[in-house]
């Protein structure tokens, strides 16, 4: 299949997940127990607790993450942050997250290489300090990059979803707070 393709198809996937989640939160956003679903919402973030080995893992990916925007500014300017969350976080994050399934994707069974996916990815939607229902985006990001490297047989295109993925929410970020908009 054409990587360029299949990266479309995954953000197709990605987008559903993203609407569904909000359609989600509004129809039952005012719900006395949908604070369960999505604690992060009401401002919970102590909600779950983290093993020690998972947080120094988030630490070490912040670190990186905020050495490379640094360096970043630094050359550049300050200003360019945009960089930094379109191409710098996607980079380090899949670099943490993906490449191992990428490493380990022919020498896996496929029923191992999912379990393996399911798991990594859990983590990595986790590592984003969201909970509930929040993390369904995230974790579907996770899913289809893992899907990519097991159809493309390469690393690449989840560089370019995860960046695709980024711009698409920054864009979001960008349009409520420059319009007021929900």
């Amino acid at each position: 299949m054409n990587a360029w393709k299949s990266i479309l198809i995954s953000f197709s996937i990605i987008s559903l997940a993203c609407a569904i989640k909000n359609y989600f939160i509004y129809l039952w956003g005012d719900a006395s127990y949908f604070m369960y679903f999505s604690p992060a919402i009401f401002g919970s973030h102590n909600y779950y607790i983290t093993p020690d080995f998972i947080k120094l893992l988030y630490d070490f990916q912040r670190w990186i993450v905020v050495s490379a925007h640094s360096l970043v500014a630094i050359i550049i300017n300050d200003q360019y942050q945009i960089i930094s969350i379109i191409l710098i976080a996607p980079v380090t994050e899949e670099i943490i997250y993906r490449l191992p399934l990428f490493a380990l994707r022919n020498s896996l069974t496929n029923y191992i290489y999912w379990s393996f996916a399911i798991a990594i990815n859990l983590i990595f939607a986790h590592s984003h300090d969201l909970y509930g229902i929040a993390l369904l985006p995230l974790f579907v990001l996770g899913m289809c990059c893992s899907w990519l490297i097991k159809v493309e047989k390469v690393f690449w295109p989840c560089f370019a979803l995860h960046s695709l993925y980024n711009f698409y929410s920054l864009s979001f970020l960008l349009y409520q707070s420059l319009f007021g908009a929900d």
